[in-house]
């Protein structure tokens, strides 16, 4: 038998042939498995980006809308709806593939006609566009009739749904004020685009707006619609400090005083004593949020109508919408006369039972500034100085502070500087340059006269000498609840510092009760409750006008004060009144009668506090102001505000 050589060199051939076969489909296995990994992994990172573009590319036809979020609601304390947004639906038409057959422009026309009611002139406007797939046939349109479209959508009654096509719909959300103009300067409006405009819809937009999602589709082979969608973000809800009952009480007072009176601006603010939340605020008039550019028509000397230019509608509707109670400044007069005492009992230059004198008047660098009561009120105590608002009893205590710790004080309190209350716009109010305060300047500021303060300010600042030393933040926003109904935000501890002491504080309600019982102030007492409080009357620059600040702030109970309020009226045209307190006292009496039932705050007969006044007391005027010189101090008031005398 033969057998066959084989040869060394085959071998090694063979060999050498199949390691290099090998190579290649390693080679090639690994290449394979390198692409199943990265689509693998393309398919889990991007795979929802390569569906929508495969998706956009298929069947000639697609369609793809952001899905609008829903803006969050504002409530008032007790949950009471302020301001909301309710959906509502866009109708949407895709023109070219309605067109795409004589049979889907039959039937979609006519479901469209039974649901919206559409006109064939309407119709006829839609299929107009060349090469669109998207036309906005209807706008905010209630759920009802976009039900009645679907219904005819699915009805299997005959065949006619099948072939309604190229209609859909985008969800838009209409912002709406149940209330209308309740608290409108508190509030705010919407314009185009969620972009908040004054109020806690400007200050707190960030918080309201949601982030938006998105709906893509396309058309699959028999023209139905195969979406794919990310749902929307809703925005926060904004819990405001804000009361409805206490809010509408304070705006009808304040719509009885603009029928009696013709004035320049009135604001109202009632606070709790004890946390800076603002139950209410009122501006002037208020306007309808739901149509915030809608003016009240302007009337020439005939009482008829005149058509407004566009420079006057623009300041008209700023006027309107300003907040007076929060972006003006303006001269506080004798109610700043509350703070200059605390300083002084702080201070120690004066104690409770202080007797001080008034001559009726005082020259001070060649100015001659008077008291309210020109004749003189004689020796008073302290508290009579409050009760009788004496100037000359104010300046003794100011020169006896000294300029740098009397202007230690205004700031102390908050004065000169933003008390940063959740509301745009908030102004500053003016101080003079510590430099520029002389002898006449540190007299007539020590009643409250050439420096400005906003109402914020005030309304802070008394609080703080009524309620134990406690200075709070005032605010209008109480908590921030996200979609599930979790805290984001809350402003319940807004304690910012101690102004002054518990002994102060008591000597502090015990003459503001006596100033309302027997004092300036008695027009605003509230029978069988404990009111205690301040009157204010500032005279404006220039003086010779004539035209006065008036206010008064008060607390109740007046011996455990719960809340704080602040009525000012600026320029009121009236002969008899327009340097008198009185119309802001009695407004005060008026709005407590109808809430402090309301609040819980209980009638609690009268209190006796120290020495009870029983000699006349003037009404609180300015007569024909403190100061007879118009030069120096008086041209020093801030910010143009008020000047001259205070009462």
């Amino acid at each position: 038998m033969s057998r066959k050589r084989v040869s060394i060199r085959n071998i090694f051939t063979t060999a050498r042939h199949q390691y290099r076969v090998l190579l290649v489909m390693g080679v090639m296995a690994a290449f394979l498995l390198f692409l199943i990994g990265k689509i693998a992994y393309w398919q889990r990172t991007m795979g929802s980006k390569y569906q929508n573009a495969i998706q956009d590319q298929g069947y000639n036809s697609t369609v793809g809308a952001t899905i609008p979020f829903q803006r969050g609601t504002i409530t008032d304390r007790n949950g009471t709806e302020l301001a909301v947004s309710t959906k509502t639906y866009n109708v949407i038409l895709d023109p070219k593939v309605i067109k795409s057959s004589e049979t889907y422009m039959k039937y979609t026309f006519a479901a469209l006609q039974k649901a919206f009611g559409t006109t064939q002139e309407e119709f006829d406007k839609a299929m107009e566009q060349k090469n669109s797939n998207y036309y906005v046939l209807y706008r905010k349109q209630p759920y009802d009739t976009i039900a009645e479209f679907k219904r005819l959508q699915v009805s299997t009654e005959t065949e006619d749904h099948k072939f309604i096509k190229g209609v859909w719909f985008e969800t838009e959300y209409e912002r709406s004020y149940p209330y209308k103009s309740l608290a409108s300067h508190v509030i705010g409006f919407v314009n185009d685009g969620n972009v908040g405009t004054w109020g806690i819809e400007q200050q707190y937009n960030s918080y309201l707006n949601g982030t938006d999602g998105r709906v893509s589709g396309y058309y699959d082979s028999e023209l139905n619609l195969v979406t794919n969608t990310w749902e929307a973000i809703p925005g926060n809800t904004i819990v405001s400090t804000i009361d409805v009952f206490v809010q509408q009480k304070v705006e009808n007072r304040i719509a009885e005083l603009l029928d009696t009176y013709s004035v320049k601006n009135v604001g109202v603010i009632i606070m709790d004593a004890n946390n800076g939340e603002i139950l209410a605020m009122a501006s002037n008039a208020g306007y309808d949020l739901n149509n915030p550019r809608e003016l009240p028509p302007l009337l020439d000397e005939n009482n008829e109508e005149v058509e407004r230019t566009a420079d006057e509608k623009l300041a008209a509707l700023n006027k309107m919408w300003r907040n007076f109670c929060v972006n003006d400044a303006y001269e506080p007069g004798s109610t700043f006369k509350c703070l200059t005492v605390a300083a002084g009992l702080e201070e120690a230059v004066i104690t409770q039972d202080e007797q001080l004198h008034c001559g009726g008047h005082v020259k001070i660098s060649g100015a001659d500034i008077h008291c309210n009561l020109h004749s003189g009120h004689g020796t008073i105590s302290l508290t009579e100085a409050v009760m009788k608002s004496c100037n000359m009893a104010l300046i003794s205590i100011a020169e006896k502070l000294g300029k740098s710790v009397f202007r230690y004080y205004q700031t102390h309190f908050g004065l000169g500087s933003k008390t940063g209350i959740d509301l745009p716009g908030e102004a500053t109010g003016k101080l003079l340059d510590e430099t520029a305060i002389r002898e006449v300047e540190l007299a007539t500021e020590s009643f409250g006269q050439g420096f400005t303060v906003t109402m914020p300010q005030m309304v802070a600042a008394y609080a703080s000498i009524v309620n134990g030393g406690f200075y709070y933040q005032p605010h209008v926003v109480k908590q921030i609840l996200n979609e599930e109904g979790a805290t984001v935000y809350d402003a319940s501890n807004l304690l910012v510092r101690k102004t002054v002491s518990a002994e102060t504080c008591e000597f502090m309600r015990n003459a503001t009760y006596m100033t309302v019982k027997s004092g300036t102030a008695k027009p605003a007492q509230v029978a069988g409750y404990l009111v205690g409080g301040k009157t204010g009357t500032a005279q404006k620059l220039p003086r010779k006008d004539k035209k006065y600040v008036v206010s008064f702030i008060g607390s109740v109970p007046a011996n455990n004060p719960q809340y704080i309020i602040y009525v000012v009226i600026d320029e009121i045209d009236d002969p008899k009144m327009y340097n008198s307190s009185r119309p802001a006292t009695e407004l005060t009496s008026k709005i407590l009668g109808d809430i402090l039932a309301y609040l819980r705050v209980y009638p609690a007969g009268d209190i006796k506090y120290g020495v009870e006044y029983t000699g006349i007391i003037e009404d609180d005027e300015v007569n024909e102001g403190a100061l007879t010189d118009d030069e120096g101090t008086t041209e020093n008031g801030g910010n143009g505000g008020a000047g001259g005398g205070s009462g």
